[in-house]
């Protein structure tokens, strides 16, 4: 499916030796946990600065990025 210039991967499983281990339900659990756990600490001890500040930050990359497209 991929083209040969892209490293040989294709999504058929043939690349299995050359990728890391796949996403599993559990993984994906734990990190909806703490990302949860991080953005609730986040508004009970600094009243959500810290998501606003990363916001601000990530419109501004969006800006760079349209400036060199």
């Amino acid at each position: 499916m991929w083209p040969a210039s892209w490293d040989g991967f294709c999504s058929n499983g043939a690349d299995r030796a050359h990728r890391g281990p796949d996403m599993t339900n559990r993984i994906a659990l734990w990190l909806i946990i703490i990302l949860a756990g991080a953005i609730l600490a986040d508004f009970t001890l600094n009243d959500g600065q810290a998501l606003f500040f990363l916001a601000r930050r990530f419109l501004n990359l969006i800006e760079w990025v349209a400036f060199w497209r």
